[in-house]
Parts: C-alpha cells; structure tokens; sequence
C-alpha cells in the first residue's frame, strides 16, 4: 500500500469554529474532513477542505452589498461548529438522491436497512457512535511523555482500531518556537504566517519533515508486527497557531493510519503497542478496550451518564464534563435517515443566530469564546473504514464558572441545520421587463428551495471582474434579483445558505446572495450579458434550519 503523508497548517480562515467554542469531528454529518474534535475547534485548512471556496460567505470579489435588503458575499468563511466541510453534528454519508418534490416520503425498509438496524450501537467516546459486525477498541487512557531536554511533550490522546486499521491521534507541545517581531524579514517569507498581533511565526519547522523521512520518525510497535515496526500508510501533521497565540507554546497534531496483520477477534483488551516518535528515547505504550455495545440509544445515554431527545427520527445525546474553562459537552447523533446530513451548528456569513445554551438555578451559559482548543483529543482527519454506520461526535464547550459548575443543566439546540449537498439540475429563467412571480422548485433531500420570483433590476450593477492580465476591475454589467425561500411538506424550514451560479461562456459565474435580519438567506443578484435574454442557473450547497428544539438534562462528569 502506497504510503502517503499530509502536512496541514491550522489556519485563521475558519478561525470561526475555534471562536464558537465549538467543533465536530470531520466528515460528521456528511461533510468534508475538517472540524477537529475538540472544544473550541480550531479551524484546518487542507484538513477541512475549506468546501473549496464553495461555502456561503466571506465577501464578494468586488466588495460591494448584494441586493436590497441586506449583505452580499460569496466567500469561503466558515461556520462555528460548522466547516467545512463544516462542521456538522450529524449523520454521516453525502446527501442522498434529490427529491422529485418538496420534502421527501420515507421508502420501505429493504433487507440492508433491517440489518443495518439489527447491529447494536458501539460507543466511541473520543469517536462517535458506530455499527459493525465487528468489535471496535478505543484507547484506554490518554498516555504522556516528556523529553525536557528539547522542551516538548507528547500526549497519545486517542487510538482506534477496526479489522486491520488502527489510527491514533497526538499532540505535540513545543515551548522553544518562537515567533519574529512585527515588521522583521524573515530568511524565507513563503513559510511564516502573520498573527492577530503582526508577529511572524513559521509553523514548519524542522521536525516536521524528519518525523516522516527518519528511521526513527514514527512506528507501531506490538502483537504481530516486526520488532522495529511499521510506518503508517497515511498521515497527517497539524500546525495549531492559534494555541501559540493563546498559550506561548506551539502545538502540533500528528494523526496516522497503520494497518495491522491481522485484525483482532474477540479480545476484550489489545495491549502491548507501543508508538516510537522522533526526539523521544521512551515509547508511547499504550492499550486498547472494546468498546461497549448497546441494543438502544436510551440504554446508551443511562449507562454513559448522558440524556437524549429524539424529534422525527432524529435523536441527539448530551454528556458533560466539568474542566477549567467551563462545561465541556459533548453531542452523538443518531438520524433514522442516513443520508441527509446535518449539524447543530451552522451560522450564515455575517449573520446573529440563536445558539445554543446550557442552563440551571434561572441562569444561561452561552457558548464560550475560546481562542484555541487546549482539549483537542481526535482530530478525527482519518475517520474508520469499512463500518457499517457511523456519526462522529461533536463538542461545544459553555461559559459556567468554575464554583457553578458542580450542578445539573438543562441544554437547549433551538434548531440544527440540514445540508444538502448535491449539485443541482441547471434551471433556465427568462429575463422579464419588470418583475415576473414564479413557482420553481430545485430539490434536496431534505428540503426544496422554490424560486418564487424574478426581477430585472434598473441600471448597470457594479461588479468586480478579472481582465486579460489578471487584474480585477470595477465594471458594470446588467442584472437581475432571484427570490428565493425553503420548503417542506411537513417542516417549517428556513433557508440559511445557498449557492447559485449562472452559466456564462467559459464557465459558471456566482451570484451574490442577501440576508434578512433573522439570517434569513432571501435572494440572490445574479449578472449577465447584454443582449441576453434569458439566464440559466445552478445551485449547491443548500443550508435549511428547521427550528425544533432539543432539550436534554445532564450532570457532568469531574
């Protein structure tokens, strides 16, 4: 198998997960790799996949508002909780086959559905929730060293293994980074990044590349392998700024697939491995559980100290646990329709939405604004191959002072938010003299979004453009203002984001969407040619919020 490694820089770019005090592990809810699994995520460039410039956000090329009635952008900014990939809570897999009407109805349970549903659910707690025909092992205890010599600590914080694939996931703190002043010239500009306070730090320092090219860079080691061990055959490095921002000390979040001889059988515990990792003489060694399993989710969330509420086939768990920063909780997600994907957390471009909170005794704890992520424990880059099902966790931690914390809490989701993710058939409007009212729907799974007019706005718009030499310029161009808003034969769903193209020689151009007040995505300026006479679009990306309350009681953990 070919050996492949990934080096990935945690960027500002999707610093809003981080701030949200919130994050997901990638993949949850069908999304991209991305979201970390950790409170306050910190946000990954490469490792999210950044929905390449696709999600709804940022600013437009030219800078300018969209229509009447609110702000224009078509960036790439993320989500709290939400990246992009973003970050979703969710039920894993992609959308599923567009609807042919708004809303969808649920089809028979075939042979596949009812085995599916046979499979008791395996509880990951640094994972999610999974279904497979055979046991999964999750890391006992997280594992520490110390080399005080070269100033780093190295934490095993989580390992997993199924079948043949065992991935683990650790962190590296290194105090001896240091930054530039701001204003200084570096020796090679194109490696540093620029902080919130104008110093200059290079992430990528020198052990990054010798963990992956030394003979003594980073091995498995245990039952059935060879005495020196085995490299992995994918990996991933992380560079964490926002923690040397936050904390004086750079974090580094290795993350690595290896693939075991032979899998295991019916053990209860696989001890004896052990990680050998560059600078440190002591190995990481390290043993594995088999996770346990449970024929309800309600039999879950007693014996795991947590609380459930389900709302139309949708069930989500809360656990707590009390640390230094607050009430860290942590969300499992079950959905009786796999391939709608979603998340809890999903906040529109420039837009104030309700989030969620946690409450007791009359008081509210919102979400915590957090710089960087001190409890990062599974980056979740890989997530396990070859399971039946599974639904990656999700983390948010609430602002509750330390002496408030030793309690019950109420928690309270006011909505989540399904994704879909399918691109749209391409939908041909004419463009009329004045304003035309129309009745188009283009399908999701779990929702439509219905264009319900067209108007030719007056006078040339402005908009940014590129010309030959690559430069962008201020032109103007013709326009027309697409409505839109989301639909549901059973739910009351609101449209909060959305993609719209339209098709132009040479390739797709973006639409500029609005915002109402209530972060309400409700149209779109979409530009063309003079002398058109019509307008062919396509849409991707749909965000619909349903707004039903989740409402759970938990007593965290110390």
């Amino acid at each position: 198998m070919k050996i492949r490694s990934i080096t990935v820089l945690i960027i500002a770019g999707l610093l809003s997960a981080l701030l949200s005090g919130c994050q997901t592990g990638p993949g949850a809810g069908g999304e991209a790799p991305g979201n970390a699994s950790g409170a306050g995520s910190s946000a990954v460039g490469e490792m999210n996949g950044a929905d390449d410039g696709e999600r709804p956000g940022g600013v437009d090329a030219d800078g300018n508002a969209g229509a009447p009635g609110g702000t224009g952008a078509d960036g790439n900014a993320g989500a709290p909780g939400g990246t992009g990939a973003d970050g979703n809570a969710g039920v894993p897999g992609s959308s599923g086959a567009a609807a042919s009407n708004a809303g969808t109805q649920k089809q028979p349970e075939s042979a596949e559905d009812a085995a599916l549903s046979a499979l008791p659910f395996q509880f990951l707690r640094t994972y999610g929730l999974v279904k497979s025909e055979y046991p999964v092992y999750e890391l006992e205890s997280t594992v520490q060293l110390e080399f005080p010599q070269k100033e780093k600590t190295l934490a095993l914080t989580s390992a997993l293994c199924h079948k043949q694939e065992l991935t683990v996931s650790a962190t590296l703190i290194d105090p001896s980074v240091e930054a530039l002043p701001p204003g200084s010239e570096p020796p090679d500009a194109g490696k540093y990044i620029t902080l919130t306070d104008g110093r200059l730090l290079n992430p990528e320092e020198k052990y990054q590349s010798e963990l992956w090219s030394s003979d003594e860079g980073l091995f498995l080691t245990g039952p059935g392998l060879p005495e020196d061990g085995i490299k992995p055959v994918e990996s991933m490095y992380g560079a964490d700024s926002q923690y040397f921002e936050a904390y004086g000390s750079m974090r580094y979040c290795i993350e690595a697939r290896f693939q075991l001889p032979a899998a295991p059988t019916d053990e209860k515990t696989l001890s004896g491995y052990a990680l050998r990792v560059l600078d440190f003489e002591q190995p990481l060694e390290f043993s594995l559980k088999s996770t346990p399993e449970y024929e309800t989710l309600e039999e879950l969330a007693a014996a795991e100290h947590g609380s459930l509420d389900t709302h139309d086939g949708i069930t989500i768990i809360s656990m707590g646990e009390q640390v230094e920063d607050g009430i860290l909780v942590s969300w499992y997600v079950y959905d009786e329709t796999p391939d709608c994907p979603f998340s809890i957390h999903y906040v529109p471009p420039l837009q104030e939405i309700a989030m969620s909170t946690i409450s007791s005794g009359g008081n509210e704890y919102p979400i915590k604004q957090m710089k960087a992520n001190p409890y990062w424990d599974n980056p979740g880059f890989y997530r396990l191959s070859d399971l039946k099902w599974d639904s990656r966790r999700f983390r948010c931690m609430f602002d509750v002072p330390a002496d408030q914390q030793n309690t019950a809490f109420q928690v309270n989701i006011p909505g989540i938010t399904f994704s879909g993710h399918e691109e749209s058939t391409p939908v041909t409007l004419t463009i009329p003299n004045d304003y035309e009212e129309l009745n188009v729907d283009i399908p999701w799974e779990e929702g439509s979004v219905r264009i319900i007019g067209i108007k030719k706005l007056q006078g040339p718009q402005t908009v940014g453009a590129t010309d030959a030499a690559g430069e962008l310029k201020v032109v103007d161009k013709p326009a027309v203002y697409i409505y839109v808003k989301a639909v549901h034969e059973d739910k009351d769903l609101i449209l909060r984001g959305l993609l719209c193209e339209r098709k132009r020689y040479g390739g797709w151009e973006r639409g500029r969407y609005d915002y109402d007040g209530n972060g309400t995505l409700t149209g779109f300026r979409v530009f063309y040619e003079e002398g058109d006479t019509e307008v062919t679009l396509k849409f991707h990306l749909a965000r619909f919020y349903w707004e039903q309350p989740f409402v759970m009681e938990i007593v965290p953990e110390k």
